[in-house]
């Protein structure tokens, strides 16, 4: 896997690319290997030739209203048809260059617009993403083609303990998972052209980040063109580590015939290395490692129950470490867990979360006193594990007065998955409506869990009709 960076590849002028300069062709290497090539295509930097007084049209904004969140960010808008044009350009000239080059050596390619080169918006100072002039034309016209009443401005808002629930909040969120879910099923489209493998990479959702992530899940699996999805989580969304089964959870909601699906266990900020790119093995560090070891393979039992495809780790300075994860002796068998993904296995419980609903909430996190000032009641919660309080925290995770930094409805929510699939060899988690009339699905299942957020209604966060026979069979549960 390598990154190629429009910013560092189209320098000097528009449509001038050099790639043979930028790749010094380590790449020509790897085939020689044997091994495959997956290529990220990394767009969300603007390149240096651009010049200074073009940038506000390229780029993206922040909400004006809301002080800090008032500027320019140097990085590409999807609201521009300019930027988007020559976005797609860059890619659809790169996948040429290397497929020519490397021919069958290379598998996927991965287009990406985000920071962390994930499929979402990118998060900074916690500003919702993005208000350039283009995007809010572009707004207008998608308010004017479904006939609302009338055509709102969209708006960010700071922090609120309770959930937000305005119209405006919930048009201008399905908007951009709307233009998330384009410009992505645009860019694997070129991928496609060219009978390559279209992965994306989704950071954790169905948490109080997804307001300003933004979460285009629903759209992507639909896609043809989209045919890997590599799900992210270090399990420390906050700064500090979380029940492992968040993992499973992102995958029972991807889980779908034709997609690959991947995991990452990243392991960035948790595990302990030394000056020497070595794990730490220090008491301080033994502490560590034995609470990293548990949660990760943890983890991946998860992982491999819900039915992961692949599985692969990032930043781990040891590469070799890798085996520490995997099941083993005095553990549930590898082979017994990988059959779980058997697709003759229909699910015989179901959670209905409309994942809408976490478009209302916004970074509320368990035991931390205050946010940008504001103050919620929100008590510390358990660590998953007694030894996970030894991991390292940051971010929000060092404001901790006590327990483990976890995002509160994500933690209800890993509660209502746990007690399932300790009872059912396989649950799924359908997060739209239309999602209810598939026969097949409905056809062994015992249990359907209904998941709302109180103060957030069903007109705010559920589209289309469910049959009342099916409603009838609902059982709520309230995060």
């Amino acid at each position: 896997m390598t990154d190629v960076p429009w910013s560092w590849t189209e320098r000097e002028r528009e449509g001038d690319v050099d790639f043979k300069s930028f790749s010094k062709d380590w790449m020509g290497e790897v085939c020689k290997q044997g091994l495959k090539l997956h290529i990220v295509l990394r767009v969300n930097e603007l390149p240096p030739w651009i010049p200074e007084n073009e940038l506000d049209e390229l780029s993206e904004r922040g909400f004006e209203k809301r002080e800090k969140c008032n500027k320019v960010f140097k990085s590409t808008s999807m609201g521009s048809t300019r930027a988007m044009k020559m976005v797609n350009q860059f890619v659809a000239k790169s996948i040429e260059f290397y497929t020519s080059e490397y021919g069958d050596c290379v598998e996927s390619f991965s287009p990406t617009l985000n920071n962390e080169l994930e499929t979402r918006y990118t998060q900074e100072r916690d500003c919702m993403r993005d208000f350039n002039h283009g995007m809010l034309l572009k707004f207008e016209k998608w308010q004017q083609d479904r006939n609302f009443e009338s055509v709102i401005e969209p708006a960010d808002y700071h922090l609120q303990c309770s959930p937000i629930v305005t119209v405006e909040l919930q048009r201008w969120w399905d908007f951009r998972n709307d233009v998330l879910a384009e410009v992505y099923g645009n860019l694997c489209g070129l991928v496609s052209n060219a009978n390559r493998r279209c992965l994306l990479h989704i950071g954790e959702f169905f948490s109080s980040t997804d307001r300003i992530n933004g979460n285009a899940i629903s759209s992507l699996l639909a896609m043809p063109q989209v045919t890997d999805l590599t799900m992210d989580s270090n399990m420390a969304l906050w700064g500090g580590p979380v029940s492992p089964s968040v993992v499973g959870i992102l995958i029972d909601a991807s889980r779908k015939a034709g997609k690959i699906i991947h995991y990452e266990a990243a392991t960035e900020r948790i595990f302990p290395c030394d000056d020497h790119g070595k794990i730490a093995h220090n008491e301080e560090g033994a502490g560590i490692l034995a609470a990293a070891k548990l949660m990760y393979n943890e983890a991946i039992n998860r992982a491999l129950e819900s039915g992961v495809d692949a599985l692969g780790f990032t930043n781990l300075c040891e590469p070799s470490f890798i085996s520490e994860f995997l099941p083993g002796e005095g553990k549930t068998e590898l082979l017994s867990l990988r059959s779980a993904r058997s697709p003759e296995i229909l699910p015989t419980a179901i959670i209905y979360l409309p994942f809408r609903i976490f478009a209302a909430v916004d970074r509320q996190i368990a035991g931390v006193e205050s946010i940008d000032g504001v103050k919620c009641d929100r008590p510390a919660l358990p660590c998953w594990h007694p030894s996970f309080s030894k991991l390292p925290k940051f971010g929000a995770g060092l404001k901790l007065l006590d327990g483990c930094a976890q995002d509160i409805y994500q933690f209800k929510l890993m509660e209502v998955w746990d007690s399932l699939r300790l009872r059912h060899e396989r649950v799924s988690i359908v997060i739209e409506a239309e999602g209810l009339d598939d026969e097949q699905l409905l056809s062994e299942v015992k249990e359907i869990i209904h998941i709302n957020i109180k103060g957030v209604p069903s007109e705010f966060s559920e589209r289309g009709l469910i049959k009342e026979s099916i409603k009838e069979r609902f059982i709520s549960v309230t995060l």
